[in-house]
């Protein structure tokens, strides 16, 4: 803990509007030794200051902390252009993303208009499945957007976690993304940079475009926009096939590659390795990639001619409206529910419902044994009253618990979606309030500002980066004077963390698969529903 008095510190988060005066006085008042870690603790504990906030706190920094009337929380993202942080309004508490123009770019004139242009392509654009520019505008020397805030993650790392995406789960997504880029094409919007880092998956599966920081916007003739390596691949397609720049039949072909992608874990075009961006066009090969339907996980025919169509080299066989694409995804996806739909009448016969999620299909094998000796899981009581579940897109503050009862928090950090659907099923049923997080860096101040009850935490879905998170949530659970209770899974290669795991704590370890009803138990084991 750095060494700076305790009335320094609020001071400074009071004078800039982090906290008002009344906020300030009830944090010192249940500080309970006035000290700066007791401070400290309670300001990060109701959520009044976040860690990226106290950083810049303790670097005397007093700006960037306000764009257009909202408080920024967390740094989420960034990249040569411009950073991105999680924001919340000041008035109503929504939550928004902040795209903010490097401070380096300030006194570039051409990057400064490509910035805006961005913005005014984007306020055009309102559809479920196009991140929506909210307004932008300029606060202290410093260019910013406000964005619509999706918790979720991008395609890419999606992808790196997954591999690839069945086609059942992927074609929902396909049809999204192909229905807000045919509402761009007509309203005169071009992308220019289709790729996975530009598409967002939300917690509930909704496919996202963002940043149309390239867009052509039709009647603009203006040169803004920087040489990168998407604007070398639309060049050398577009150079390949002769068609002009700006061509929206250019986005249907990237999207193509995205689906390709999608369901194949495979490029559809290898990277090329080149600092020159006039030798990566030359070099480019659009004709050398390996046909979808030769690929090991090629999916149907009907859905492979209709990616395969899109991504056609011969600019006059490609698809020449995004309309045409999204029509045939639907009437392809139409067609396989039919197919369905004798299965999920013998289902529903069966006393399923046929919306219902199978929750043992994610986990199967047993579990390791526990770090500590427990006792034998009790069956779960029915809940006595409706269960709220909270996604963290949702405003901290809206509590509709009934007094007499207290509902248990699980705080459940996941990757993947599905799970997450099925944890929030699955918990809520039993009468906990369900908090979802997926970004694993993220868990420890989330556990922090919500201090849940139990923590579910999915090392597998992280990789090896996801041990080191959930140490550091136990390590600030103990900084903030809490037990953690937790229920940790590991992957079948990961077997070897449990010797890293901390043993001062109640927690229950499971190796992959496992059944959720293990699961469950566990946590009615460590945390009873209510009470």
């Amino acid at each position: 803990m750095p060494d700076y008095d305790a009335e320094t510190l609020a001071e400074q988060a009071l004078m800039i509007g982090l906290v008002d005066k009344d906020q300030a006085m009830q944090a010192r008042f249940e500080a309970e030794d006035g000290s700066p870690e007791s401070l400290l603790r309670v300001l990060l504990r109701k959520g009044l200051l976040t860690s990226w906030q106290v950083e810049r706190l303790q670097k005397g920094d007093p700006s960037g902390f306000f764009y257009g009337g909202c408080k920024v929380l967390f740094h989420i993202a960034e990249g040569t252009f411009a950073r991105v942080y999680r924001g919340q309004r000041m008035i109503g508490g929504n939550s928004v993303a902040i795209k903010v123009l490097r401070q380096r770019f300030v006194s570039d004139p051409d990057a400064i208009s490509r910035f805006r242009k961005e913005a005014e392509a984007g306020m055009k654009l309102v559809h479920p499945n196009i991140v929506q520019i909210l307004d932008f505008g300029e606060e202290d020397k410093k260019h910013y957007m406000m964005m619509e805030y999706v918790e979720g993650t991008n395609l890419r790392d999606l992808l790196k976690i997954r591999t690839r995406i069945d086609a059942a789960a992927a074609l929902p997504m396909m049809i999204g993304l192909a229905a807000g880029l045919q509402y761009s094409f007509e309203h005169g919007v071009t992308h220019r940079d289709i790729k996975g880092t530009n598409i967002l998956i939300s917690n509930n599966g909704t496919a996202k475009l963002v940043d149309f920081g390239l867009a052509t916007i039709e009647g603009d003739n203006s040169k803004s926009a920087s040489l990168n390596q998407r604007t070398v691949d639309y060049s050398a397609l577009e150079r390949t096939c002769n068609s002009p720049k700006g061509d929206p039949r250019s986005d249907i072909y990237f999207l193509g590659c995205v689906f390709y992608q999608m369901l194949t874990g495979q490029l559809a075009m290898a990277e090329v390795e080149s600092k020159d961006p006039l030798q990566k066009m030359l070099k480019r090969s659009f004709g050398a990639i390996k046909p979808l339907s030769d690929q090991r996980h090629a999916p149907d025919p009907e859905l492979t001619r209709i990616i395969e169509k899109m991504m056609k080299v011969d600019v006059k066989s490609r698809y020449q409206l995004m309309s045409d694409v999204y029509k045939d995804l639907v009437a392809f996806q139409t067609q396989q529910q039919s197919q369905t739909t004798s299965s999920a009448e013998r289902a529903e016969a069966e006393g399923r419902k046929s919306d219902e999620f199978d929750f043992d299909s994610l986990f199967t094998y047993k579990e390791i044994e526990p770090v500590a000796p427990v006792a034998e899981p009790k069956k779960a009581p029915e809940p006595e009253i409706p269960s709220e579940v909270v996604n963290e897109t949702e405003p901290d503050h809206l509590d509709f618990e009934i007094k007499a009862i207290q509902q248990k928090h699980i705080l459940c950090v996941e990757t993947q979606s599905e799970i997450q659907d099925a944890f929030r099923k699955s918990l809520s049923k039993l009468g906990y309030r369900v908090i979802l997080v997926s970004d694993a860096e993220r868990a420890a101040e989330r556990y922090r500002e919500t201090t849940p009850d139990a923590v579910i935490f999915d090392v597998d879905g992280f990789g090896d980066e996801g041990i080191d998170a959930f140490i550091d949530m136990h390590d600030k659970a103990h900084e903030d004077e809490h037990d953690l209770a937790a229920v940790v899974l590991l992957g079948p290669k990961q077997a070897g963390f449990k010797g890293r795991l901390p043993n001062d704590d109640r927690l229950i370890v499971f190796v992959k698969p496992v059944k959720m009803k293990d699961i469950q138990g566990a946590i009615v084991q460590l945390v009873p529903a209510v009470g």
